[in-house]
């Protein structure tokens, strides 16, 4: 049986293997979740439900992109143990407007990382953005450093 630990400073869940048994190899992929801040802080959702639309979002990027390369890399891994090694990151922005800028700047990059934008129903409200998992390409890393922050 597999435990796992969280770096907080990475924001990263790390699994930790069975006695005796190697980790699994690394993809090197990570999957970005994004989520709005002021639905927590204006619109006062409780903590449960905001952790529901990151469930929602990175699901359906999953869902959605299944036989993406990546997506199978990730869910695979490197020697067939992709779950136990999945690496994952929740940033914040401060709200929608922030949100629908990244989906913005990420359609207009060369070679877009495919996503899902969650959109909570019936409200109509986009919650979350999932990425697929990728290795955080210099466009990404740049949109990502200017206008999120790691969720905390």
């Amino acid at each position: 049986m597999s435990s796992s630990n969280t770096n907080s400073d990475a924001g990263t869940t790390v699994v930790e293997p069975e006695a005796g048994r190697e980790p699994p190899r690394s993809t090197g992929l990570v999957m970005q979740i994004i989520i709005r801040r002021d639905l927590l802080t204006v619109h006062k959702w409780p903590i449960g439900p905001l952790l529901a639309q990151s469930a929602h979002a990175s699901t359906a990027v999953l869902h959605k992109y299944r036989d993406h390369p990546d997506v199978r890399r990730y869910l695979e891994g490197e020697d067939g143990r992709g779950w136990e090694g999945m690496r994952k990151v929740v940033l914040e922005v401060p709200d929608e407007t922030s949100l629908r800028s990244i989906v913005r700047k990420i359609d207009e990059m060369n070679n877009p990382i495919p996503y899902h934008l969650w959109i909570e129903q019936p409200e109509n409200i986009p919650t979350a953005l999932a990425l697929i998992p990728n290795k955080r390409p210099k466009k990404l890393k740049k949109i990502l450093d200017e206008h999120c922050k790691l969720f905390n």
